[in-house]
């Protein structure tokens, strides 16, 4: 049983007790949140996942995803979701570029027995070879046992026939000179057909430490259970047999060092275009909520700018599609303006598009005002479901690596003022620094 070394409490929004945030000797972090619910939610957040990968094993952080679901010494696999869905559970799992996270949302009468097994599967995941199948050619062979490898290897290949995949893959691969973050987090169809056990089970062991995880508890409990539970089931085993697993160097890019145009073609009849930009990293608070604030008010919904603008007042459209997001990352965040058009438009297109860049150097307080009322409101919704407040504690644990973030983002959002934003929106989203990625029909070339 491992010790409980340190213990704190931590205010966090809308909640009506603060969390209780345990670390254990070793390293492992468990985050308990108490909320009235007749569903409690379990889930575990690994800080790895593509930031952690190099050329020979990327999308290993996902077939680990999908591997430890396969079986542990103790239940074979199928045991674990068979036993959760029996019980009115749903469990799933994520990977993302900077952490890899799997959950179970269960009645709390079954509390007990789903963080059990929960933690069986991430301290003693097994990957059998009769589940990860055998290697193959997956440019020329289908294999006669279509186990894990050829289901991760199907899922890449129909994501290589989503035109916005495409788009996205190209910007984001020429946005980065050496980060990890330029490659695609669900890896290589040669890579996943020919990696092997062992190459699978040291990254685990590499990177499934306990102080790289953080256990998040959310719903109805008594505190001092819970923590008996967590001590007596997250038993993590040590195997000093394994080549460690590195990973790539990871300096960190906030700006595009050489800003480019990608053109690519398929069979399609209308244009896609993504553009994308770089800056400061999640935790930068202030910035990360400016961002948030500047894709509300220039890509997100009808009272948008690109929506008004370039939708509602041309009296002949040629945009089928058109908005903008903001990615948030441990190593720099992402923001990105992204349209389906007419082809023959291209050139006006990328024109139109630079110049509402420009004009994020003048923000009005009416747009302000409306930005802030909506970044509120989704703020608030993220702590009404278990799930949901699990999510938003596991972002806060993992991606900014600072769970009080949380409680000071209100406040932060209410000290920007239009003076900021503009500042902001010239630090980063200026026209010169920004890359673009098109894809257009075969007979525009």
């Amino acid at each position: 049983m491992t010790k409980i070394i340190k213990q704190e409490k931590i205010n966090y929004p809308y909640l009506e007790k603060p969390l209780s945030v345990y670390t254990f000797e070793n390293g492992h972090k468990a985050v308990l949140a108490y909320k009235q619910s007749p569903i409690i939610n379990i889930s575990s957040w690994v800080k790895t996942g593509s930031i952690n990968e190099n050329d020979k094993n990327n999308g290993v952080s996902h077939f680990v995803e999908h591997l430890l679901f396969k079986g542990t010494t103790k239940y074979p696999a199928g045991c674990f979701d068979r036993t959760m869905e029996q019980k009115g559970g749903i469990i799933n799992a994520a990977t993302w570029k900077d952490y890899t996270f799997y959950y179970i949302n269960i009645p709390k009468e079954h509390f007990k027995i789903a963080l059990e097994m929960h933690a069986d599967m991430m301290v003693d995941a097994l990957f059998p070879t009769e589940e990860i199948g055998p290697a193959f050619n997956p440019n020329k062979d289908t294999p006669k046992e279509k186990r894990e490898r050829y289901v991760v290897i199907e899922e890449i290949r129909m994501g290589e026939d989503n035109n916005w995949r495409k788009v996205y893959k190209n910007l984001n691969s020429s946005m980065y000179e050496n980060h990890p973050y330029k490659r695609e987090v669900i890896g290589t169809k040669e890579i996943i057909a020919n990696i092997s056990q062992q190459e699978i089970y040291s990254y685990y062991k590499t990177f499934y430490v306990p102080s790289n995880i953080t256990t998040i508890i959310v719903g109805e409990f008594k505190e001092e259970d819970v923590i008996k539970l967590i001590e007596e089931n997250f038993n993590f085993k040590e195997d000093t047999n394994i080549e460690k697993c590195i990973p790539d160097k990871k300096e960190r890019e906030i700006s595009i060092k050489n800003p480019k145009t990608i053109i690519d073609y398929a069979q399609i009849n209308t244009g896609y275009i993504m553009i994308g930009a770089l800056a400061d990293s999640a935790k930068n608070l202030k910035e990360t909520i400016a961002l948030d604030l500047l894709s509300t008010i220039l890509g997100d919904g009808k009272s948008s700018r690109l929506y008004s603008d370039l939708i509602e007042s041309k009296t002949e459209p040629y945009y089928y599609q058109l908005e903008s997001c903001h990615y948030q990352f441990k190593d720099g965040d992402n923001f990105f303006i992204e349209a389906n058009f007419d082809s023959k438009k291209k050139d006006i297109v990328i024109e139109e598009l630079k110049e509402h860049l420009k004009k994020l150097e003048t923000i009005e307080p009416d747009e302000l005002k409306k930005a802030k009322k909506r970044a509120k409101v989704n703020f608030a919704q993220d702590s009404e479901m278990v799930a949901d407040i699990a999510d938003a504690i596991g972002y806060w644990a993992t991606v900014c690596d600072d769970i009080s973030l949380a409680d000071k983002y209100l406040k932060t959002l209410e000290e920007i003022d239009c003076t900021y934003l503009q500042n902001i929106a010239q630090k980063y989203l200026n026209p010169d620094k920004i890359s673009i990625s098109l894809l257009l029909p075969e007979g525009d070339k």
